[in-house]
């Protein structure tokens, strides 16, 4: 194991019994063998304290108690790693089995700093689903830039991203502030700093959309919009910005890419 990069995962954790044990599994049953795992969870009080002590010995550090919410959470986990390699996913969420081993290839193209792969949409059974208003169930992530980022074209699934843990603490790890789409900003802080993104051309994880999401269900507007507007803010600071017309054009060019994805998909290629 001397010899494999230590990928360090974090799992934050409150009152999502119902799904915990199947994101703890997805982790704990993953092929590459130098994984450090780290869970926080808030203080639950759904039986979840009860499925983290079943699986208490096969994880590295656990820490039960307030924690100040899922940013802060983070921050703390990932201050307690030793990865070379940083990930996290939700306790509601499902890495696919061989995605760390998929992480570890690409990096060692030394001027890759963050990866990003695909990701399924399940609902609260594990059946196939699909985001409000979408009609797909399968997420097929586009091209990235920083200006597409910027503009809203490029978009990063969280659960089958990983980053070189300089980025974490370059970057200054997730803004406590954020509230609704933490990871969001923290790829844009990343993006602003220069570090190179590379998608991984394959579904990487599951992502669970249910009653109690955060993501793709709309909740917290009014906080959204807030967390979206500081996001801009930065972006507008380090003068990466496009003009409308760019923005309807990059727009346009990531949603051709992507339907040419799913075309290609849905004839086998």
């Amino acid at each position: 194991m001397n010899d494999l990069p230590l990928v360090s995962i974090v799992t934050v954790s409150y009152n999502q019994a119902e799904f915990l044990e199947e994101a703890l599994l997805s982790v704990l049953k993953q092929d590459y063998k130098n994984i450090e795992y780290i869970v926080f969870d808030g203080g639950s009080t759904d039986g979840s304290v009860d499925i983290l002590r079943k699986y208490e010995k096969d994880i590295s550090f656990l820490n039960i108690g307030p924690d100040g919410g899922a940013s802060a959470a983070l921050n703390a986990g990932f201050e307690k790693s030793k990865g070379q390699i940083l990930a996290y996913i939700n306790s509601d969420d499902v890495l696919l089995p061989g995605t760390v081993s998929r992480w570890v290839e690409y990096f060692k193209d030394p001027t890759i700093s963050v990866v990003f792969g695909d990701i399924s949409i399940i609902d609260e059974a594990g059946r196939p689903s699909t985001l409000p208003g979408k009609s797909v169930s399968t997420f097929l992530a586009g091209p990235f830039s920083t200006l597409m980022y910027a503009v809203g074209a490029s978009v990063i699934p969280q659960q089958a991203a990983a980053w070189k843990r300089e980025v974490f603490f370059n970057v200054g790890g997730f803004e406590p502030a954020n509230k609704t789409c933490w990871d969001k900003e923290f790829f844009a802080d990343a993006a602003i700093l220069g570090y190179k993104f590379q998608r991984i051309p394959m579904v990487l994880a599951k992502f669970r959309v249910h009653s109690a999401s955060i993501s793709g269900t709309g909740r917290n507007q009014t906080v959204r919009v807030i967390d979206h507007s500081r996001i801009k803010r930065k972006f507008d600071k380090a003068k990466i910005r496009g003009n409308f017309l760019t923005a309807k054009f990059l727009n346009l060019y990531c949603k051709v890419f992507r339907a040419a994805r799913y075309a290609s998909r849905s004839i086998g290629l």
